[in-house]
């Protein structure tokens, strides 16, 4: 018997205006919801490919639970291979991080962040 491969999640849904605001917000329960909703996931699928548990997903969808240690968000974005563009280098692990400039699927341009140096005196 074939092994079945884990669900991804197309490109196209990170264009989704309200994708983008449950990123900005880190709403990560409607976040999940709303995936799930585009791309007709279950929550064990959405577990499966983010290392959360189905009845973690479930209390986070519903708002009992929030999303609030770090090592679990990068754990969420970089499972749901959420575009970095999307997410800012500092909530992905440093091989998903992209350069700045980088346009994002929905057009949003990640900010260029100025280095300062201290000059001679």
């Amino acid at each position: 018997m074939p092994e079945a491969s884990a669900p991804a999640i197309p490109q196209d849904v990170w264009d989704n205006c309200e994708v983008q605001q449950a990123l900005i917000s880190r709403d990560f329960g409607f976040l999940c919801l709303r995936i799930r909703e585009l791309t007709s996931m279950r929550q064990d699928d959405l577990a499966l490919i983010t290392g959360l548990s189905q009845p973690y997903l479930s209390m986070l969808e519903s708002g009992q639970r929030k999303l609030t240690n770090i090592d679990k968000i990068v754990t969420l974005l970089d499972g749901m291979n959420v575009p970095s563009s999307l997410t800012g280098p500092m909530l992905r692990t440093p091989n998903r991080a992209i350069s700045p400039g980088t346009k994002s699927p929905g057009g949003l341009e990640v900010p260029t962040i100025p280095v300062y140096t201290k000059a001679p005196l």
